[in-house]
């Protein structure tokens, strides 16, 4: 099995260099395609089959021994199965309706009596075949089998429950298939649930399951096609790195949906002092109307920023619901315990536009305390940011500006410094950048324990 799957992976691989491949937009949601196995149908040979999983991926034919097997395989299409007599075939992948180029071209082993559903999943870039097998066999009189494949790159794990919660098949991951499961004929509504909660990601009615027959139902599409999530809040400072004087710090987020409706989103991860045009996005989450999610640690848990990685930057997440309420902690934890700060989301629509004016209080610099201040461009295009430094008496002390790129932020640090000491000073920020939109804050450190305070625009 081992040289199947690495002879079908350079296949599919192969559809990479097409040149062409299908949006992975609204025309994938989330769905569930049932097919009818038959295994009794194999005469002995061996069968394949292919079943085309992969949002994005284009239409293709394969070729086996120079002949088309399969044409025009589109996404969630599944083949009917080909048999042949067990033995070493030539496999060709060319794009659909085409003899050339030829893509990937390869020698498949068949053994006998065996059925191969042949998976393509994943997106694009990532496309990894997955292997489903069926060696004959039928169910008792008056049941039937069926078996569950995760074929959904942004589902998380799920159960496959009854409406009522009975859970038929428990916990499978994307790119993970179940055993069959004997259970009696008859219509069943079913449901797709994040793995050990209610939540329901995918409702399946009416699923109508005949006598003697076997089935595969696989979750295939998006859970939430990123064209939907065209909802943007921002979290303006999060961090797990080191720091000044010693500290430690790190990010927990709380994500609640306060809507009546399902909420799916994804974080977008945005360093500091970057373009960050093109941001790493998480996995996608999932909630229930009320629910709150933590994550603690957000970027070792959405990201995976190891250990001796300085990640310090902001955060915005992408959603299909207007009704996120978002709050974070960003803390310092030292052998007393830790030191944090609390600062909440912002939706885009409540960052502060072009040329608005904000003024930001309580900037200290003397032995006791530190002074920061924060700065994010909430816009996808580059932004100039303007400060004036003022005293606590109301003097003046400069004014300057720094251009900020697409969704960039920036820290600047003890920006009383040269003023020390000092407490009461303040700082107004703004942008005149058309169509401009802006986060700040500041930040105001105790000395010896980076014990933080959150200092908001007014």
């Amino acid at each position: 099995m081992k040289n199947v799957r690495n002879i079908l992976w350079n296949c599919l691989t192969g559809l990479m260099v097409l040149g062409v491949a299908a949006s992975a937009s609204a025309a994938t949601p989330l769905n569930a395609i049932v097919s009818v196995d038959d295994p009794e149908g194999n005469m002995g040979g061996a069968r394949v089959r292919v079943f085309h999983a992969s949002p994005d991926a284009p239409a293709v034919d394969v070729l086996v021994n120079d002949g088309v097997a399969f044409s025009n395989v589109a996404f969630e299409e599944i083949s009917p199965f080909a048999e042949v007599p067990a033995d070493t075939y030539n496999v060709k992948v060319v794009p659909t309706g085409a003899t050339e180029p030829v893509v990937i071209e390869a020698d498949l082993p068949l053994s006998a009596a065996t059925d191969y559903t042949v998976i393509a999943t994943d997106f694009l870039s990532m496309i990894t075949p997955s292997i489903l097998t069926a060696d004959g066999g039928t169910p008792a009189a008056g049941n039937v089998w069926v078996r569950f494949f995760h074929a959904s790159p942004d589902t998380p794990a799920v159960d496959i429950t009854l409406t009522d919660g009975t859970v038929l098949i428990p916990n499978v991951a994307f790119q993970q298939g179940s055993n069959y499961l004997e259970v009696p004929a008859g219509t069943y509504d079913l449901e797709a649930r994040v793995a050990g909660t209610a939540t329901v990601g995918l409702s399946v009615p009416g699923v109508v399951l005949e006598d003697g027959m076997v089935y595969t139902v696989y979750a295939t599409g998006l859970l939430a096609d990123v064209g939907a999530l065209e909802n943007f809040y921002f979290l303006p400072a999060a961090a797990r790195a080191k720091g000044a004087a010693g500290s430690n710090w790190a990010t927990d987020v709380d994500i609640q949906n306060a809507g009546s409706g399902m909420a799916s989103f994804q974080y977008l991860w945005l360093p500091r002092d970057t373009d960050n045009s093109a941001p790493n996005a998480s996995d996608t989450f999932m909630l229930g109307p009320g629910e709150t999610i933590r994550h603690a640690d957000v970027l070792a848990a959405a990201f995976m920023v190891p250990d001796g990685v300085n990640a310090l930057g902001a955060l915005a997440l992408i959603s299909d619901s207007t009704d996120l309420k978002i709050f974070s902690r960003t803390f310092n934890t030292t052998e007393d315990g830790t030191y944090g700060q609390g600062m909440p989301g912002m939706a885009a629509g409540d960052l502060y536009p072009a040329n608005t004016k904000k003024r930001i209080l309580f900037f200290t610099e003397n032995d006791a305390y530190r002074s920061n201040i924060g700065i994010l461009n909430g816009t996808g295009a580059s932004l100039t940011i303007m400060w004036e430094r003022f005293t606590a008496d109301g003097m003046m002390v400069d004014a300057a500006s720094a251009e900020l790129p697409p969704w960039g932020n920036v820290q600047l640090n003890q920006v009383f410094a040269n003023e020390a000491p000092v407490e009461g000073a303040y700082i107004d920020v703004w942008t005149s950048t058309e169509d401009g939109a802006f986060a700040a804050y500041g930040s105001v450190l105790d000395s010896m324990t980076s014990d933080p305070t959150t200092v908001l625009p007014q």
